[in-house]
């Protein structure tokens, strides 16, 4: 079994945030993993890992996907706080810093922590550098903005839809990303094809 120590904003184990790519993969050492690299993503799949990078490919995230125990264990200041249960984690973390989205799912924006005991959505933990969850926030923008996309319009159209967002636009061929979450993607003619979301 694993022990990852979480430090906030910081680092996981020895996944340090802002670290390369390459860096990550070392700090995994010999862990075999799946490269995701349209959602620039690895993920860990006998560890239960997702490993997510930004459009600069730095270490922005990481993702322990289930609870089951016996893979691996979340530690702060050396205690067990992951795979343990709602309880147990709000003996150690003050609740009052958590906003709460669906039942037994919760984000805190100051310790940059996403997670759940959900049992309809699944249980998770996710770990990001400072300001990661904010994304989430913006990403509540982004859905709304998301519906009014038809699939057929001109890559001109949707880009007035999110004018608002333009500053988070990062354009990789034939796919607007905004965000670094919502894909867009366009035929040879520049209509739009599809849409769709990088899960975190």
């Amino acid at each position: 079994m694993k022990v990852f120590e979480w430090v906030p904003n910081k680092s996981i184990g020895d996944l340090k945030f802002n670290m390369s790519r390459d860096e990550a993969r070392k700090a995994m050492g010999d862990a075999k993993y799946i490269p995701l690299d349209r959602e620039g993503a690895d993920i860990y799949a006998d560890d239960r890992l997702r490993l997510g990078y930004d459009h600069n490919g730095l270490l922005e995230s990481v993702v322990f996907l289930g609870n089951d125990k016996g893979f691996f264990e979340v530690h702060y200041k050396g205690k067990v706080i992951y795979p343990k249960y709602e309880k147990h984690f709000f003996r150690i973390f003050d609740k009052n810093i958590f906003k709460s989205y669906e039942e037994s799912t919760y984000q805190s924006n100051e310790l940059n922590v996403c997670l759940s005991w959900n049992k309809d959505i699944g249980h998770s933990f996710c770990v990001g550098r400072e300001g990661y969850c904010d994304k989430f926030d913006e990403q509540q923008l982004l859905i709304n903005l998301y519906q009014k996309l038809k699939q057929g319009m001109s890559r001109d159209e949707t880009r007035r839809i999110f004018k608002e967002k333009i500053d988070k636009l990062v354009v990789r061929g034939q796919t607007d990303i905004y965000s670094d979450f919502l894909f867009v993607e366009f035929d040879d003619d520049n209509r739009m094809v599809c849409a769709d979301w990088n899960c975190f």
